[in-house]
């Protein structure tokens, strides 16, 4: 009869394999931990990482997978978690939460210590750091590792359109007028009728507006 270790096992080979076959194959994925340097992470920030990660970092101590930095414990690479987590939390990060990996974009996966079940494991929260919210993600590492190449799509899709940041929207802005200069010199009976799609595409998913003019949240 298989047990928690045998799913951690398949887990991992899994996600292995799934990531063997995209372009930069296991090349972003580090060696693994050393167990010392992995007690010394936990004893430092004072929390037990769910078991499932510490396997998976007694596998690989981090590294980069479909465009997410994993960190790691005991590196030098800028990606240490014990190093991370008590930066973050002299930004307030309250100390149940355990950062373990970003998106490209600066968001960051946190375990919910507070909400870990009896084996350990704890849930997978999103924190946008922009705004200042978490967005739950998954029930555990392994799901969140299963999900992982499509879940920044299907997170961006569960929270809808968001507001653009300053840069972008001055982006936008210069794009329109550059539009605008293009098809005051084009004659009425040749200009294209909009794609939707494209403009949807091309926006990102972010609503065209000037963050400068929204209201602040409370």
């Amino acid at each position: 009869m298989s047990g928690p270790e045998d799913a951690v096992t398949a887990a991992l080979a899994a996600f292995k394999d799934a990531l063997s076959r995209t372009e930069n194959g296991l090349d972003g994925l580090e060696a693994p931990a050393k167990p010392e340097a992995l007690a010394a992470a936990e004893k430092v920030l004072g929390l037990a990482f769910p078991p499932a990660w510490r396997r998976f970092l007694l596998t690989h101590n981090g590294g980069g997978a479909y465009e997410t930095s994993i960190y790691g414990v005991g590196t030098d690479d800028g990606f240490d978690v014990a190093v991370l987590n008590l930066r973050a939390r002299e930004d307030d990060l309250p100390e149940h939460l355990l950062a373990f990996a970003a998106t490209v974009q600066g968001d960051v996966y946190c375990f919910d210590t507070q909400r870990a079940g009896e084996d350990g494991e704890a849930p997978v929260v999103l924190l946008d750091v922009e705004e200042g919210q978490l967005v739950p993600v998954a029930a555990s590492f392994l799901e969140w590792l299963e999900r992982l190449p499509r879940l920044e799509t299907e997170v961006a899709e569960s929270r809808g359109p968001q507001p653009m940041s300053i840069p972008e929207w001055e982006a936008f802005v210069l794009r329109e007028r550059e539009k605008l200069r293009r098809l005051s010199k084009t004659p009425a009976r040749d200009l294209p009728m909009p794609d939707p799609e494209r403009v949807r595409g091309d926006l990102g998913g972010k609503i065209p507006v000037d963050p400068r003019h929204l209201k602040p949240k409370t």
